[in-house]
């Protein structure tokens, strides 16, 4: 029961893009010559990071602290993912609310150069709002990807972050959100955490699609089926099949380590 009430004040606390901000945008350009994609027999492309003090001149700086600078080639020319979190703000006090709480923002935009400009291909935003626990928003370690894995030319970038409100040990929200140009497609769950005397690895679960199809009754009774689930995969209904494949992979090999973020 403890954790159906903390995943009630979750889902108030935890503040999505779709509905605090704008939807990501694609600004439209001319085609871009095609360029060479080098990438593996995983079709994952070589991937530049970039000193996090070294934002390229023309890109707009962003609030707060760089976590992800990249850059790589596709058809499209140079691309670049700038990943951004604002520092940890206190609220100010809510009649019905609690006396002290916070928020943080994480922001994530990707670029492509052309004729010397770089065009912002798509952004996002998301945060935690009115946190009054311990509060967690950032990027799974390692898990963010730069595939062509339909062999267009075209690469997808695909984002892994967790955000947390937590005053105890349960699962924190995981996203992973995939952008080809302007399409997205997204799996949004919960992680699998540790907790007891059997590894988090182990309690993995082997299908972790979908939560929208257990009744809320069972939920209740077993909390910890929420661990290592996400809710469904209807946005990837109209993308190519290698995508959901890809996702589902990524999914299962970062939902055990979306929990350890970073004190902020």
């Amino acid at each position: 029961m403890r954790f159906i009430l903390w995943l009630a004040a979750l889902s108030l606390a935890v503040a999505c893009s779709e509905q605090r901000s704008s939807p990501e945008t694609t600004v439209a350009s001319p085609a871009a010559p095609a360029a060479v994609v080098p990438v593996d027999a995983d079709n994952v492309v070589r991937v530049q990071n970039l000193p996090l003090n070294q934002l390229p001149a023309g890109v707009p700086r962003q609030p707060g602290r760089v976590l992800e600078l990249k850059q790589w080639r596709d058809k499209n020319g140079l691309n670049l993912l700038v990943l951004t979190r604002s520092p940890v703000r206190d609220d100010p006090p809510q009649p019905d609310g609690p006396e002290e709480a916070q928020s943080v923002d994480m922001y994530a935009r990707q670029y492509v150069q052309r004729a010397g400009q770089w065009q912002e291909l798509w952004h996002l935003q998301d945060g935690v709002a009115g946190c009054p626990f311990d509060l967690g928003l950032g990027p799974v370690p390692g898990a963010t990807a730069v595939t062509d894995l339909d062999d267009d030319g075209l690469t997808e970038t695909t984002l892994l972050y967790s955000l947390t409100c937590t005053s105890d040990v349960s699962p924190a929200t995981l996203k992973l959100i995939m952008h080809e140009g302007a399409a997205k497609y997204a799996l949004r769950g919960y992680t699998v955490v540790q907790y007891d005397s059997i590894p988090a690895s182990e309690r993995r679960p082997a299908n972790a699609c979908c939560l929208d199809t257990i009744s809320a009754a069972r939920l209740e009774v077993h909390y910890e089926l929420f661990g290592g689930r996400y809710e469904n995969e209807k946005d990837f209904r109209k993308a190519p099949p290698a995508f959901l494949r890809f996702a589902r992979q990524e999914w299962r090999r970062w939902s055990v380590q979306g929990n350890t973020l970073e004190e902020l």
